[in-house]
């Protein structure tokens, strides 16, 4: 058979592979991770099974579920999570792992417990945390119960039924989660377990139970069923286990004979960072490590994971023999098509993850079920599909006003569905606000304009820049709709809630008080001493910050939050940025709001207290303080053509991911407010029922 251009282009990629009696296809897999779709019941639905079949349907080799949980003190921090030690789970899994299994791919179930790092108030109930010792979580600061004797056998136990339940629905495999500072890790790891009995103190006894445990699973599923682990190469915490100590515990694992597989990973719940890392990690950051370990453990298959985001670099590590796979997780989360795509020679053709972190894990740590900022077909698959996404019944012309993300979006998806599109944007580069974003040390967003720009292009859209259009502009290119992506402008009133008698900050007319657009377009007009007011807390404004220190200005921020860029908590970038923002010597005042600047000064009120200070000797006060939309121009065209729509910012300025997903309902022509929402519920019906 003649071979596919990306077969040719990474010959190692698109090697099969064979464990424990199954062929895997390729080396591309995707490994597990949560996905918070199970806020009905915890049993898997239709969202599971559609999600699983498009990747599988896309040329995935290997799939792993995120955390089944296997015993009822295994509490999380939140809703959504599965549970592995249900019979009912048996009957609801099949249906996903045929699905996945008619399209040549094959599911593993990962198995786990969260011990200390979980919540117990997150259920109906109150459940005490169970762990290898008395400790706090680093998470929520819970107190954990020390496990009994008994209480291990019930563990056990957990475990033997999840597998057993896993391998009669249909599962090629389980895999016991050793790592990311959950349960068995905390037995291993010195960071929790504080114990002196036989499963405490030397590695040998701390290693004792989660042996144990996958002495009995291995006995409950049998010699020729697929078990693994996913176990940390490095907890990245003083006091922790370094990479010399987990490249021990493999060896002594392998020595064991009892596991096929080693899925890789690193960080605790003290940086969780390093767990699922943002885009200021460096790609493929645990290569080097994991070579140590597949040298360390040559008999085993080795399954790398680290920030492997380009195909370049899985090609690379699987020819340097670092590793027998490689899950390039996030980048499958943005593109379920990505390998087949790949393998086809479509890969300018692919979404490609930006790891921004903040429709997959964000929106879980927000309470809501995983997405993806870049593809709002993610976690929808049953919704958004090629039997919904389809070719437009009566094709016409269409303009897009506005080349930023929703534009662009709106754009693409109209193309996809056969009409002509022509936008317009007013500067000379596409890309609206991703173009400000790119000035604060985030090069990996330069993607979202660029793959949806060659898309455009690609599937003859036309695009002109420089173009500022007006109503009589738009009415004489005669469109069949009209699309208003216009963006937003910064708010430069310095108005904020917490003062709202206050329409219009006085001071902010002085020629010192500047927009954060403003100052990031042209930082070298900034002075040497810099105030931020800050109501945004996101990432925008930490860049901001560090890019005025990188110019050797002192910047303090002030904020009516009790901490610094509260809106980044769940993107796992708040370490990296205060790490590196606090060391440059950012200065910080909470809880507090200006009531007026003057010349260099700004008086400052303490929030709760009242309490008025002033702070001087200010050169450049500068406003994040929120946006409006820009929307003249919509109001103008509603009133001179009948198909004229808005998204994004120009309805109302929030995050990328509202821009990216409206403009994608755009191109659907998806306008009715009583019928294009998702209701509760909606996604999560039974496989059996819904199949």
């Amino acid at each position: 058979m003649e071979k596919r251009p990306g077969e040719l282009k990474y010959p190692n990629i698109f090697r099969e592979l064979e464990l424990k009696g199954i062929t895997l296809r390729n080396r591309i897999m995707q490994s597990a991770h949560a996905k918070g779709f199970h806020k009905k019941d915890g049993i898997t639905n239709n969202r599971d099974r559609y999600y699983a079949e498009a990747r599988a349907r896309g040329g995935l080799a290997l799939l792993t579920t995120g955390n089944r949980l296997i015993h009822p003190t295994s509490n999380t921090f939140m809703r959504g999570y599965s549970y592995g030690y249900r019979e009912e789970m048996v009957e609801r899994d099949r249906a996903m792992t045929d699905a996945v299994h008619s399209h040549g791919a094959h599911i593993i179930a990962q198995l786990n417990h969260f011990g200390v790092n979980g919540s117990t108030t997150s259920m109906d109930d109150y459940r005490v945390l169970w762990s290898a010792s008395n400790v706090k979580s680093p998470a929520l600061c819970e107190m954990a119960k020390a496990v009994e004797p008994e209480d291990m056998a019930e563990l056990r136990e957990g475990w033997v039924r999840s597998a057993d339940f896993a391998k009669k629905a249909g599962f090629d495999g389980v895999e016991v989660h050793l790592a990311h500072s959950y349960l068995l890790e905390q037995f291993i790891s010195p960071l929790f377990n504080k114990r002196e009995d036989e499963y405490g103190g030397s590695l040998e006894n701390r290693l004792r139970f989660p042996r144990e445990v996958i002495a009995d699973v291995r006995a409950a599923v049998g010699d020729d069923y697929i078990v693994g682990v996913r176990m940390p190469l490095d907890e990245m915490v003083p006091g922790g286990l370094g990479a010399k100590e987990w490249v021990e515990v493999g060896r002594q694992l392998a020595d064991d004979g009892l596991i096929d597989y080693v899925t890789v990973s690193a960080g605790t719940y003290h940086v969780p960072q390093y767990m699922i890392p943002p885009a200021d990690v460096r790609s493929g950051w645990l290569m080097e490590r994991c070579a140590d370990l597949k040298a360390a453990c040559p008999e085993l298959k080795i399954f790398l994971v680290g920030n492997v985001d380009s195909p370049g670099l899985a090609e690379k590590a699987l020819a340097d023999g670092v590793c027998d796979m490689v899950a390039m997780t996030r980048p499958n989360i943005a593109d379920p098509d990505l390998v087949r795509k790949l393998r086809d020679g479509e890969e300018d053709d692919i979404i490609r993850c930006i790891r921004c972190n903040q429709g997959c894990i964000g929106r879980l740590f927000d309470g809501g079920p995983m997405t993806c900022i870049l593809n709002p077909t993610t976690g929808r698959e049953e919704l958004f599909n090629e039997n919904t996404i389809t070719d437009a019944s009566d094709p016409g012309h269409w303009v897009v006003i506005g080349g930023g993300a929703a534009g662009l979006k709106a754009a693409d998806t109209l193309l996809r569905r056969g009409h002509r599109v022509t936008l317009l944007e007013k500067d000379q580069q596409l890309g609206g606000q991703i173009n400000l974003i790119l000035k604060t040390k985030r090069p990996s967003f330069a993607k979202i304009s660029k793959d949806l720009e060659r898309s455009i292009t690609k599937r003859g859209g036309e695009i002109r820049t420089g173009v500022a259009a007006n109503r009589d502009m738009v009415v004489g290119l005669a469109p069949d709709g009209v699309i208003v992506a216009t963006g937003a402008r910064p708010d430069t009133s310095g108005f904020n809630i917490v003062n709202p008698s206050v329409d219009q900050l006085p001071g902010v007319d002085q020629s010192n008080v500047i927009s954060g657009w403003q100052a990031i377009e042209d930082p070298d007009s900034v002075g040497q001493s810099v105030l931020i007011l800050d109501d945004d807390g996101t990432r925008y404004v930490a860049g901001l910050a560090e890019m005025l220190l990188d110019k050797g200005r002192s910047v303090r921020i002030v904020s009516r939050q009790q901490g610094l860029f509260n809106r980044m908590n769940t993107t796992l970038d708040l370490p990296v940025m205060l790490k590196r923002l606090l060391s440059a010597g950012l200065e910080f005042t909470p809880n507090s709001w200006a009531s007026g600047i003057d010349g260099s000064q700004a008086e400052l009120f303490k929030i709760y207290s009242g309490e008025v200070s002033v702070l001087g000797d200010v050169d450049t006060f500068i406003l994040t303080t929120g946006h409006l939309p820009v929307d003249a121009l919509y109001f103008e065209l509603k009133g001179a053509l009948e198909n004229v729509h808005r998204v994004g910012d120009a309805v109302a300025p929030r995050r990328i991911e509202h821009a990216i997903y409206e403009g994608f309902l755009a191109g659907l022509e998806q306008f009715d407010n009583w019928s294009k929402y998702i209701e509760p519920g909606d996604l999560e019906q039974y496989p059996s029922q819904n199949a």
